[in-house]
């Protein structure tokens, strides 16, 4: 099974994420039950490791935090294929992040060497898009601003690939973040 740790916004921000999902021809936007900030993906993981990696995770309580999402930007140089809403630095997003990629080497599950972006995704887009539409989007939303919202868990959530449309995701475990850090942790 593919497995990554995610944190999923209250249903506020998914609110007012969704009144920003429009203008982008051939965009598929991303549903409401499926917008979430990735803290870090593990990849295809056996069973008998799930639990091993469910058990770590939830062995180490970290602190609550209050993320901001501003400005909307996009993967893909010579093709863009997804367009997101950036999550402004936060000093306990990272140590999440960390934390999941500590966990992920002592149990030897290899992850991506890539660098950590954090980000909501949009939508993904289909091939070719209309990148005129697609900068005129991320200027008009350059300055969007949703936050800061108080994030108290995360949760480890399996990915499977669908025959036709976006992969569906399960939520498998929580773990709650406790107590706070200082709000300007940039």
């Amino acid at each position: 099974m593919k497995l990554f740790a995610a944190i999923r916004p209250p249903s506020g921000v998914i609110r007012a994420v969704r009144r920003i999902q429009k203008g982008v021809p051939g965009a598929r936007w991303s549903a409401p039950e499926k917008l979430h900030i990735t803290a870090a993906y593990f990849g295809e993981v056996h069973d008998a490791l799930a639990e091993e990696l469910d058990e770590e995770l939830a062995r180490r309580p970290l602190p609550a935090m209050e993320l901001t999402l501003r400005g909307a930007g996009h993967f893909g140089r010579a093709e863009p294929h997804q367009i997101h809403l950036k999550v402004e630095p936060n000093a306990a997003l990272t140590k999440l992040h960390t934390h999941c990629r500590r966990v992920a080497r002592e149990l030897r599950i290899p992850m991506e060497a890539r660098v950590f972006s954090p980000h909501l995704t949009l939508a993904y887009l289909k091939p070719f898009p209309d990148v005129e539409r697609l900068a005129t989007y991320e200027q008009r939303h350059v300055n969007t601003e949703i936050g800061p919202f108080l994030i108290d868990q995360f949760g480890l959530y399996t990915s499977w690939q669908q025959k036709r449309g976006p992969n569906r995701y399960d939520l498998e475990a929580t773990y709650p973040l406790i107590g706070r850090e200082t709000i300007s942790d940039a």
